[in-house]
């Protein structure tokens, strides 16, 4: 099934949906068409039952080469603020997401490119990507919750580092910090990726959902909190019907058929 947008590619194949933005030209720089229908068809994969993985990837040599700085030029404060909240759907686009969200990072991932690389839950990276905070470049901050998210990331003083120098950074250092899960050879992206959605997709749904909405929780959730919701999960979890299929595999020692 494919789905047309104007800046977005979106198909699913083996209950993996695959969102690529698809502004090459300017390599997929972020504007509010892009924002918009990016956050739209992340609520799509996130509500058709028949996805269990999304994949977040760029068209052409980027990922996402930050915001579309022209088009900031036409806004005055009034506007810029509206674009930036109508933007910022993305970050609840991708963190409230139920399923899992590959980021496949074929490319440049700077500014805004940074911020949805961390918006996924992991992130596989071409060995030609490159990283980086350019907003201070142009005078602005960083955005899409990276303030939150990096330094909880990589540090409080190398995200600092990052923002305050807006250098770029190579996928291998990004994968020492953290920002990335790996690196792979740019032509082996694809391969790696589709190895890893097929993985996830072959996953109980639900016990992936459950562990995501209770990571995402514990950054700001303290132990006694973090425990009693752990039992409550997990006791629907033991009863359910994957967690039945799981077990039964396991003592007949065979492949599992998850929903």
């Amino acid at each position: 099934m494919k789905t047309e947008y104007e800046s977005v590619l979106y198909r699913v194949e083996n209950r993996v949906a695959t969102i690529s933005l698809n502004l090459p030209k300017k390599l997929n720089a972020l504007d509010a068409v892009l924002a918009r229908e990016l956050a739209e068809a992340m609520t799509r994969a996130a509500k058709d039952s028949g996805v269990k993985v999304v994949v977040v990837t760029g068209e052409g040599r980027a990922f996402c080469a930050g915001g579309d700085v022209a088009y900031f030029t036409t806004l005055d404060l009034e506007g810029s603020i509206a674009f930036i909240r109508d933007a910022q759907a993305l970050v609840g686009a991708f963190t409230k997401m139920p399923k899992p969200v590959i980021a496949a990072v074929n490319g440049f991932a700077v500014g805004a490119g940074l911020s949805l690389t961390l918006l996924s839950d992991i992130a596989i990276s071409s060995d030609k990507a490159v990283y980086g905070l350019a907003f201070v470049n142009i005078g602005l901050i960083p955005d899409l919750a990276t303030l939150y998210f990096l330094p909880r990331i990589i540090g409080l003083q190398r995200a600092k580092e990052l923002a305050f120098t807006g250098r770029n950074i190579d996928a291998a250092e990004a994968c020492r910090l953290g920002i990335v899960n790996s690196v792979v050879e740019h032509d082996k992206l694809e391969e790696e990726v589709s190895r890893l959605s097929l993985l996830l997709a072959g996953q109980p749904g639900e016990s992936m959902r459950a562990s995501k909405t209770m990571l995402n929780m514990s950054l700001d959730m303290g132990l006694d909190e973090l425990v009693e919701m752990e039992a409550l999960a997990q006791g629907v979890r033991m009863v359910s019907a994957d967690s039945r299929e799981g077990v039964d595999a396991f003592l007949k020692k065979r492949k599992p058929n998850f929903a």
